[in-house]
């Protein structure tokens, strides 16, 4: 756009003086030729910009145009010349692609150098116009310095959007607060082309003050959290809490106002508090500026950001930004935080599901394989006949091995299609009883509809409550009873064991059953009936 605007204007320039040429007034030829010349290095930047050409000097582009319109009002009129008007094309192009700084050199540089060559080259009395003489410099650096701060501000702006679009993407749980929060220095440090860049705050874990710490010379590499003592604990952390603060040594000059602002977080108002520690802080920091801004969690202060310079002024400006920076870090803190806090919960939980999954479906098989070895041992000893139950306890074997396979399926594909649940229950029954000689009945009381997780939840309940009546009492027979009611599930398992031995019969509560019935949200009770017999319920919402 720049390029075609530079272009238009050569050759609309040109196009004017032919159709009038009340000016050039001297040196036509030359002036022409000088005029063709910068509309022919337009053309030839125009296109070389549509194609994207890499080596296009956008650099020093709005230098050469303003070298190329003092030759043409020193070839003209001097400080009468129409020429002039070029000047704030170039400093538009500089202000609004480099930024205030290039605007405003672009705009001094034009207004002296306007001014000493119209002196030099402008025509005698009574042609000399004092009166553009004076006004024409002053008018190109009012509005050249506008249009320079404008430009400058639109790329700040420019700048602290894409700076806090960074910010609200550096969040990684993979990588933990410290990373993220190393991250965020160190764009702030290149932004802000600081010197240091210090980050003080409470690990609660820890229970102590830890800093990381940023310095130019160390820019490529990440901060670390490093424990402090609590001294400089004390120092850094002197200025009020909810306050942000901007101190500028006495022999920076600055046009933003006096050497100190604070700014009150919490009553959002400016306050003169923190003077003394400020001048404190920046003799021990070696710093001629600083800027400092509260970190804040959950509306506690919880640490505190530093960014010092000897070369930049900070500005309120600034302070203002780096307030919606760190208001940005406090949620992906304490959001990198809770997952932290979720993923370590639950690979506890996954652990302990998978110690009660081996406990009830790879150990309580090899204790019934043992108990068939003995009575085979004690038989053989003995001198009676075993071949029927070598064989029963080959065929419970091969139960046991298909029920551990699926066992390690269901660890592979928890999604996997469950067949129909009570079917899976009646089953799972009649093969436990087999195995182990106990009378196994199952009653359904209603349409019993679960998801597949809830089922496998169940068959693992149901495995460890008879797993229990088979080691822990003297029962020959044992009732499954399952019932949908109002919205929640009931198990009870029932035995017949009315042993008097009170050593059978205390009561205690099966640890295994209760941690996956808790899981699952619901309770466990163990209760007896009037006839003697143990009964263990469990409810569990659905």
């Amino acid at each position: 756009m720049i390029s075609m605007m530079r272009l238009i204007l050569a050759l609309s320039a040109l196009l004017i003086i032919y159709i009038d040429p009340s000016e050039p007034d001297r040196f036509v030829a030359i002036t022409y030729a000088a005029l063709v010349l910068y509309s022919a290095y337009s053309a030839v930047l125009y296109f070389l910009s549509f194609r994207h050409d890499r080596q296009l000097p956008f650099g020093v582009a709005h230098w050469i145009d303003v070298g190329c319109y003092l030759v043409l009002i020193a070839l003209s009129s001097g400080t009468n010349s129409i020429f002039f008007f070029f000047f704030f094309f170039a400093i538009l192009s500089a202000s609004f692609r480099s930024g205030f700084k290039a605007g405003l050199q672009v705009t001094i540089v034009s207004a002296v150098a306007f001014t000493l060559i119209g002196v030099a080259t402008s025509p005698s009395e009574p042609d000399f116009q004092l009166n553009r003489f004076l006004l024409r410099p002053i008018y190109l650096l009012v509005l050249g310095y506008m249009m320079a701060y404008w430009g400058g501000s639109e790329i700040m702006l420019k700048r602290r959007l894409n700076l806090l679009k960074e910010v609200t993407t550096l969040a990684n749980p993979r990588f933990g607060i410290e990373h993220t929060l190393a991250s965020v220095m160190k764009r702030l440090q290149a932004f802000y082309d600081a010197d240091l860049c210090l980050l003080i705050y409470f690990d609660a874990q820890a229970q102590k003050h830890r800093l990381m710490r940023l310095e130019r010379s160390s820019a490529k590499s990440s901060a670390r959290a490093e424990p402090i003592p609590e001294t400089l604990a004390q120092l850094l952390l002197s200025l009020p809490e909810h306050m942000a603060v901007l101190y500028k040594g006495r022999r920076n000059l600055s046009f933003q106002g006096s050497d100190y602002y604070a700014f009150d977080t919490l009553n959002r108002k400016r306050t003169e508090d923190g003077r003394a520690a400020s001048a404190l802080l920046a003799v021990q920091l070696e710093a001629s500026s600083f800027v400092s801004i509260p970190l804040e969690l959950h509306g506690q202060s919880t640490g505190r950001l530093y960014l010092t310079t000897p070369r930049r002024v900070f500005t309120k400006l600034d302070v203002g930004f780096l307030m919606q920076v760190v208001e940005q870090i406090g949620p992906i803190v304490e959001n990198i935080r809770l997952l932290e806090r979720l993923a370590s919960r639950a690979a506890e939980q996954e652990r302990q599901r998978l110690a009660r999954d081996i406990h009830d479906s790879v150990i309580q098989p090899y204790i019934g394989l043992q108990y068939k070895l003995a009575a085979i041992r004690n038989k053989i000893a003995a001198g009676q006949d075993v071949p029927g139950d070598i064989e029963r306890l080959f065929q419970m074997t091969v139960n046991e091995i298909k029920g551990l396979r699926g066992f390690v399926r269901g660890l592979k594909d928890s999604d996997g299609k469950q067949d129909d649940f009570m079917s899976a229950v009646r089953r799972f029954a009649a093969q436990f009883a087999d195995n182990y000689d106990l009378d196994v009945q199952v009653e359904s009381k209603g349409a019993i509809n679960v998801n597949g997780r809830l089922a496998a939840e169940l068959i693992k309940i149901i495995h460890e409550g008879l797993s229990n009546v088979r080691k822990h009492t003297e029962a020959t027979s044992s009732k499954i009873t399952l019932e949908c009611v109002k919205s929640s599930l009931q198990l009870s398992i029932e035995n017949d064991d009315t042993s008097s031995d009170e050593k059978l019969r205390v009561p205690f509560t099966p640890g295994s059953i209760t941690e996956r019935a808790e899981e699952l949200g619901g309770h466990v009770r163990v209760q007896r009936s009037p006839d003697g017999c143990t009964v263990i319920k469990v409810e569990i919402p659905l």
